[in-house]
């Protein structure tokens, strides 16, 4: 399968087992017009510090400027979004419907001021937008998702496989 690229422009969709990090470093490349490689990409986990995990970043061999990157995956999905440089960190997230109605919980979800949506994919999405915020935020899973009013953030719903949601948020 072809990465699909999202109406937004920034999302596009791959197989889970494609690697993710090439897929960011080729993506940040033809974005800047520059080799694959010239872009460096890591991780870096805002709570412990590690390489090894969390927070995604890009940037280009020489600058100190990190190109905004994110990724996801569920299932045989994977997702990536980039952007400009400039724009503002970015988060995506990628659920199955059939696994946020398992877990959904609306003490764990919800701020205290949104009201709790009844059909299950409107479900997953409010889970999706809240873990795309997180990720935007640089905080991901270490700040609590009902700790958050979607309202305060800029989120935009994606284009997703069947059974699946997905949302971008931006920081």
């Amino acid at each position: 399968m072809n990465a699909q690229l999202d109406a937004a422009g920034l999302a596009h969709l791959h197989r889970a087992e494609e690697d993710a990090d090439a897929i960011l470093r080729d993506r940040v490349a033809a974005l800047l017009e520059l080799p694959p490689t010239d872009i460096l990409v890591g991780r870096s986990c805002p709570r412990c510090g590690s390489s090894e995990h969390g927070r995604p970043w890009a940037r280009a061999r020489g600058r100190r400027d990190e190109v905004p990157v994110s990724l996801t995956r569920c299932g045989e999905h994977l997702m990536t979004a980039v952007d400009a440089p400039g724009t503002g960190r970015l988060g995506i997230d990628l659920e199955a419907v059939a696994a946020v109605s398992r877990g959904w919980d609306p003490a764990l979800v919800l701020h205290p001021s949104e009201p709790d949506p009844h059909a299950p994919e409107e479900r997953a999405a409010v889970w999706a937008r809240k873990e795309a915020v997180l990720k935007a935020l640089g905080t991901g899973l270490a700040t609590e998702m009902s700790a958050l009013r979607l309202g305060d953030f800029a989120v935009r719903d994606l284009r997703a496989p069947p059974g699946h949601v997905a949302a971008l948020a931006r920081h």
